[in-house]
């Protein structure tokens, strides 16, 4: 017992020597998408919208070919919406509008991700995968109605936020895994890859949210 203890401390203590540990920072731009389901109805009116990402980045090497890569971001998500709906219209009452909205959330995320790397000294091709957890610090929805009435066109709107105390829409806990792949030019990363949420940040009972968010990266090791 006590040999393969032995064993065992030499080896941790081998791949720690072996391990290198560098930091940097990564920015890029992010196409975010919200599904949202109330019962078995699904909303197909929702689209991705851009935003983007900035934050720190660590990667710890085990091997030449093995290291981890956890992070720390701020990602600007969200999604966009275009229907047509009945909006009451003091007066007037109730007419057919044509709605555009953008939904906003602001994400301080924290992924750590397992990454393969590949290729030749100056020139890596990598993947990644792994999980994530993000908190939502804020949001909220800004809609503009366009009507017509009797030829005369008017627009209105207003803008809710997702978080009130007394009305909160969305939950902030979101926990998801991320897939990724790009190169390393030396010390400069490039790369791409997408989020897959798991978690229902609906705050309702009958209705189901996912997010869903795909990158671009640029990332600077030092």
């Amino acid at each position: 017992m006590k040999k393969y203890l032995l064993i065992v401390c030499c080896l941790a203590f081998t791949l720690g020597l072996n391990a290198q540990l560098r930091f940097g920072a990564k920015v890029g731009g992010t196409l975010s998408s919200l599904s949202q389901k109330t019962g078995n109805v699904t909303d197909n009116n929702t689209k991705p919208r851009f935003g983007f990402l900035i934050g720190g980045m660590a990667e710890y090497s085990f091997t030449e070919d093995f290291a981890l890569q956890p992070e720390l971001l701020y990602l600007l998500g969200g999604s966009k919406m275009s229907a047509r709906e009945e909006v009451l219209i003091p007066i007037v009452g109730s007419i057919s509008a044509d709605t555009e909205s953008t939904t906003t959330l602001h994400y301080i995320q924290l992924p750590v991700n397992l990454k393969y790397k590949f290729g030749v000294e100056g020139l890596k091709f990598y993947v990644t995968a792994g999980p994530y957890f993000s908190l939502i610090a804020g949001g909220n929805t800004s809609s503009t109605y366009t009507y017509n009435i009797l030829g005369v066109a008017g627009t209105t709107g207003n803008e809710q936020d997702l978080f009130a105390s007394d009305n909160q829409v969305l939950k902030r806990a979101d926990v998801g895994l991320g897939v990724g792949f790009g190169m390393e030019i030396r010390k400069i990363m490039l790369g791409a890859g997408y989020n897959f949420g798991l978690t229902n940040i609906a705050k309702s009972a009958d209705a189901t949210t996912k997010t869903g968010t795909f990158n671009l990266s640029a990332g600077y090791f030092f």
